[in-house]
Formats: C-alpha cells, structure tokens, sequence
C-alpha cells in the first residue's frame, strides 16, 4: 500500500512535528500547492492520503478518514471511576499495577490504554499496518485531554509499527506479564463508520497458532485472546478456559502460564 502524507490547506509548510512523522513513518510527503487531496491521491498514484493536523494525523482512504480518538477506552475508564464497574478485559487479564504488557494487535488503541492504566505502567503495542500504526501513535502522542488520569493512560502507551508473530520471535522468555490477542474479526459485531479504514487497512488473517505458542514463551503470567463467544479459535489456540458474560458476544480465552510451562501442552 502506497501512503502520501500532505498538510492542510491553510498551513502549506510542513512544520517540526510533521517532519518528525513523515521520519518516523517513511510515508512519502507531497507538497499541498492547494490540490484536493483526491487530485493529490491521483497524481501521486497512493492509495491513501494523510493530512497532518494540530491534533494529529488524519489518513484518508477512499471515502472513509480514520484518526486516534480515545472514546472506546474513554467510556470504559469512565465507567471504572464513576460506577466501580469493572472492564471486562481487565477482569479476563488479571492485570495489577506494574506489570509488563505487550499488546500484540493495536487496532484503535482502546484496549491499549484501558490496560495502561491499570497496569500504571507503559504498555508495548504492536500494529502489522504501518497506515492504523502511525495514525494512532501520532494521534496518541498529539491528543490533549483536560482529564489528566486519560492523558497519563495513553501516553504510557508505546506503538510499535510491527508484525507480532516476528516481534514475539525476537524476544527472550518470560520477558512480558501478560501478551494480549485481538484478531480482526472475519464478521464484524458491528457497522460502524470509525472502524471501516481499520478493516480496510488491518490485517484480517487468523491469528496463527505459532504465534500463540511465541506469545507463550514470552509471557510470565498469561497469554488472552479476545474472540467471539463461543468461536471454535479458542479449542484451536489451545486456551485452557473462556470467560465471558452470557450477555456479551465477546469472550477471552487464557491461557495460564504456569500450567503452560508446568508440564501442559499446546498443540
């Protein structure tokens, strides 16, 4: 996939930031010279356009724009500190303050910062698509909240353009407390507008069960993988149990390291 990244209209030259983005993500950078961005796309023969804003990049891919905003993890924490409700993730990860995380599947960052402000620590965050990862870090990097507990959780988290099942062949044993899966669904739950780009741009392979037996080398603690309620990848990723509400089409399977390591075995 080509990406070009471009400013806006009313700021034709890249300022300091930007520059440190197109860097960082090696994406190509078109001058504006007030073009449309799908003038810029057709010229340039990209498959997308990024704009760099203030508040972060805004990536453009056919009629669908795609940028970092926490609401997802926003309601979820807010939930937390108002009602004591716990989130369902950190009930199936068992998360305590200061372990170590890595998240293998970035997506729109929600997870990723529900986890960091639990663990109150930085979490490791591993996106395969170059696009959905640097939107999102920059996005992250860039946000500005009056809720300082929100700033703090995302900002401990560290997005890594990357492909988890090679990122998890480079590490040492027993490096992470917890490494966390959340395949891309093959049928999404919902039609939702934010997560289109991302099913445009994401990986939609199954998750491999070699990666799974990686992630558990590397974890301590726990390897989780979030799945549909009642989806045959939990028997087929070797999870040793599923939790889950009855009222929620979303369930975790677990696989304990312990037992894993203690004389269990994973096919």
């Amino acid at each position: 996939m080509k990406i070009v990244a471009t400013t806006t209209q009313s700021r034709p030259e890249p300022d300091c930031l930007f520059r440190y983005f197109l860097k960082d993500s090696g994406f190509d950078y078109i001058p504006r010279k007030g073009r449309g961005l799908k003038t810029i796309q057709h010229d340039s023969q990209a498959d997308a356009v990024v704009v760099w804003q203030d508040s972060g990049p805004v990536m453009y891919i056919g009629d669908n724009k795609f940028f970092f905003h926490p609401s997802m993890a926003k309601v979820r924490l807010s939930a937390y500190r108002k009602k004591g409700q716990l989130d369902p993730l950190i009930e199936a990860a068992g998360v305590n303050p200061g372990d170590s995380i890595l998240d293998c599947t970035l997506g729109l960052g929600a997870d990723s910062i529900v986890l960091a402000y639990f663990c109150k620590g930085p979490v490791v965050a591993l996106e395969s698509s170059p696009a959905i990862a640097y939107t999102v870090k920059w996005g992250m990097r860039l946000y500005k909240s009056p809720l300082l507990w929100l700033s703090e959780a995302i900002q401990r988290v560290n997005v890594l353009a990357a492909d988890h099942l090679c990122h998890l062949a480079s590490l040492p044993d027993d490096c992470y407390d917890l490494v966390y899966f959340d395949p891309m669904f093959r049928r999404p739950l919902l039609k939702s507008e934010t997560l289109s780009p991302v099913r445009l741009l994401g990986d939609l392979q199954p998750l491999s069960e070699e990666a799974v037996r990686e992630a558990c080398r590397v974890a301590k603690k726990r390897v989780l993988i979030k799945e549909r309620a009642g989806s045959p990848e939990f028997e087929r990723l070797g999870c040793h149990r599923t939790v889950g509400s009855i009222h929620n089409s979303i369930h975790f399977g677990i696989i304990d390291i312990e037992h894993e390591k203690g004389g269990g075995t994973h096919e």
